[in-house]
């Protein structure tokens, strides 16, 4: 009974020295894969997550600012047309006043 006993018991700590053995080479491949994947990202140059993260901000702060600047145009265009119903006219050349080139000018030309 007790070589029985002596056998179950080296078979629990065979066993159990497996197990602890299976868990460790588990944890080392999990940080081997992680660090290829890390190097692979270095290589592809890569952003970081926080990087990430103030590109994108500094992207919506910047559409928030075309909007508004979109908005004020557009009270700006519509003051523009309250204020001055009629469309600007451009000089015709009629209205210029005519200058007269002096014989000795012409004779330059």
């Amino acid at each position: 009974m007790i070589k029985e006993q002596s056998i179950v018991d080296d078979l629990l700590t065979l066993g159990g020295n497996v197990l602890g053995n299976l868990v460790n080479a588990r944890q080392e491949l999990k940080a081997q894969a992680k660090q290829q994947v890390e190097q692979m990202a270095r290589s592809l140059d890569l952003v970081s997550r926080e990087e990430f993260d103030a590109a994108f901000a500094m992207l919506a702060k910047a559409r928030q600012v075309q909007e508004d600047l979109r908005e004020r145009v557009a009270e700006l265009e519509a003051k523009m047309k309250q204020a001055s119903p009629k469309k600007a006219q451009k000089p015709s050349k009629s209205s210029l006043p005519i200058i007269k080139k002096s014989r000795s000018a012409k004779r330059r030309a």
